[in-house]
């Protein structure tokens, strides 16, 4: 269910269930966005600094993305994404690891036009060992109630 801009509160958090990375999807994703040897090719990974394949952070960014999105929380909600920032890749993502999704709204303010609001969301993805692979601050645009055509009880 959606989450309107005047429903959200400053240090709200929302966790995501887990999401588990396969060796075959993080090569397809390399082949065809970030073609780099330490997500391609299990054998000449194991050389390099990583000891192993890797994902990509872009592959993991969409997928905390995803996360993102499966909460339902914005699902009618958000009017756009204005931006990402503070982008960190803590560590790895390899085969076989389960992330989850923690989300905070760390920070809202209401926009001039009135009929949306601003608010930032603290982005952290843990693996299944509660270690922090990412983190990101992302900007959006939330509706309020009434100003987008939509409402909580809107089966749209």
């Amino acid at each position: 269910m959606s989450i309107f801009f005047d429903d959200f509160q400053v240090g709200q958090i929302f966790v995501s269930p887990g999401r588990t990375f396969t060796e075959a999807e993080i090569i397809s994703f390399a082949h065809s966005y970030d073609p780099q040897s330490m997500h391609l090719d299990r054998v000449s990974s194991e050389q390099g600094q990583f000891k192993g394949l890797i994902a990509s952070g872009f592959h993991t960014l969409n997928i905390a993305w995803w996360l993102f999105l499966r909460l339902g929380i914005v699902e009618q909600s958000m009017k756009i994404g204005i931006g990402i920032d503070e982008l960190r890749w803590n560590r790895p993502v390899r085969p076989g690891d389960t992330l989850t999704l923690t989300v905070e709204i760390a920070d809202k303010s209401i926009t001039s036009a009135e009929d949306c609001g601003r608010i930032y969301f603290a982005h952290t993805l843990k693996n299944e060992d509660l270690e922090v692979v990412m983190t990101y601050r992302s900007l959006n645009l939330i509706w309020r109630e009434g100003f987008s055509g939509k409402s909580r009880d809107s089966q749209e």
